[in-house]
C-alpha cells in the first residue's frame, strides 16, 4: 500500500513538472515579439518614459527602460526620432531597444 502512494505521488509530481516545463517552451519571450518602428516628434522627456508624436497626430508612449541612456538623455521637446522597438504585452506603449535621433542631413544617427 505504501508503496502505490509513493509511485502515485512521484506520478504527480512528475505530471506538475512536465506541465511547468511545457509552459516554459511555449512562453512566447519578448524578444520574439514582432518589432515595431514609429518616427516622430519628442513631446516630452521625463526619467525613463517619453512620449512621440506621430507625422499621423498619434501620440505614443515610449517606455525607455531597455534603451541605451545615450541615445535619449539630450533628447529635447520636438526633436525628431526613429524608436525600434516592441509593444508591450497590454498594446498600450512601446518598449524601446534603439533610438535614433534626425541628424538634419537626412540621416539618423544615435549620438547625442
Amino acid at each position: 500500500m505504501k508503496l502505490r502512494i509513493e509511485i502515485s505521488c512521484f506520478r504527480s509530481a512528475l505530471l506538475v513538472a512536465v506541465a511547468a516545463l511545457w509552459m516554459l517552451v511555449t512562453a512566447v519571450p519578448a524578444s520574439a515579439q514582432s518589432p515595431v518602428r514609429i518616427v516622430g516628434a519628442v513631446q516630452w522627456v521625463l526619467a525613463n518614459k517619453m512620449a512621440v508624436m506621430t507625422e499621423a497626430g498619434d501620440s505614443i508612449a515610449v517606455d525607455l527602460m531597455q534603451a541605451d541612456q545615450s541615445t535619449y538623455r539630450a533628447l529635447r521637446a520636438g526633436d525628431w526620432v526613429l524608436v525600434d522597438g516592441t509593444l508591450s504585452h497590454d498594446r498600450r506603449h512601446l518598449i524601446a531597444r534603439d533610438i535614433w535621433r534626425d541628424n538634419g542631413r537626412g540621416g539618423w544617427t544615435q549620438s547625442p
